[in-house]
């Protein structure tokens, strides 16, 4: 049996404004198509990329692309502090000591990470593509 192909993918720039986002979401949806795992990290104004509830009217709707992906079995990770830092999750400990990562603000499936999260992801990656950032 052949083992499955891991891409990881960064998106470092805000998802609107450029096309970084739209480039993201489908070299994954393909990569997907292909059969690949595909591991997705939203840091800096990326992690504006999983509120729920966009209609960006002009712009590729990134928020509904990126759920697509999720559905369709990409893990999407957003930079645990970056979202912190725009108010998208409070970060707070519940009284059993687990971090809070419930929001409202956040599309289904985001699940939260820290920087060293995605250094794990580059661990288990065999290729690896950084959409943004400067």
């Amino acid at each position: 049996m052949v083992e499955k192909k891991t891409l990881t993918i960064m998106l470092a720039s805000a998802p609107l404004g450029s096309q970084y986002a739209d480039h993201m979401c489908r070299v994954a949806l393909r990569a997907l198509e292909k059969g690949h795992e595909v591991e997705i990290f939203l840091y800096g104004d990326a992690v504006h990329a999983q509120m729920n509830h966009q209609s960006p009217k002009l712009f590729f709707p990134v928020g509904e692309k990126l759920k697509e992906l999720v559905v369709k079995g990409a893990k999407v990770y957003s930079c645990e502090i970056c979202s912190v830092a725009r108010g998208y999750i409070s970060g707070q400990l519940t009284p059993d000591g687990k971090k809070d990562y419930s929001s409202t603000k956040v599309l289904d499936g985001i699940q939260f990470t820290t920087i060293f999260g995605f250094v794990e992801s580059l661990a288990r990656a065999d290729k690896v593509l950084s959409f943004g950032g400067g």
